[in-house]
């Protein structure tokens, strides 16, 4: 979170310091963080019930959907559409092999089986070059960006 979101947060629990939890009722005092990280670890158990009651009724439907023989279930009061199963996976650099030695033609070959370069940085080997070399430091600086990862808090008990 930017300083702009904390204090805009600090904000709004000011003029709302309690939350009622969906589903059990619970009052938290959005003040008191003994009590915000007991809610948060109920919470997350209330989610992994649900998650585990999702999963044995999206079992059942598709159940249904085999027994019908469709993926697509036109119910009374809704439409279900079961997707997933298999995907199709290849062995790119086996099947190039295989295929040219069958004859095929090498263009074909590389229509059929792309090769896809990528690079990984080592981000402590890149700092160090830097450090020795401001032509370095440039490079590495030019290069190298941020991107927001969410923020997670874990509960223990």
């Amino acid at each position: 979170m930017t300083t702009d979101e904390l204090t805009s947060l600090e904000i709004a629990i000011a003029e709302q310091p309690n939350l009622v939890v969906p589903l059990s009722g619970e009052l938290v005092d959005l003040r008191d963080p003994d009590h915000v990280a007991k809610a948060l670890d109920t919470v997350r158990d209330m989610k992994h019930q649900l998650d585990g009651t999702r999963a044995v009724l999206e079992q059942v439907l598709r159940l249904e959907s085999v027994r019908q023989g469709t993926k697509t279930l036109h119910l009374e009061t809704c439409t279900a559409e079961i997707t997933g199963g298999e995907t199709v996976h290849y062995d790119g650099e086996q099947l190039a092999y295989l295929l040219e030695k069958a004859g095929m033609p090498t263009d074909r070959v590389n229509e059929i089986v792309q090769a896809v370069v990528t690079y990984k940085v080592n981000a402590a080997k890149a700092k160090a070059a830097a450090g020795a070399n401001p032509v370095y430091a440039h490079a590495v600086d030019r290069t190298r960006t941020t991107k927001p990862v969410p923020w997670r808090v874990t509960i223990k008990r």
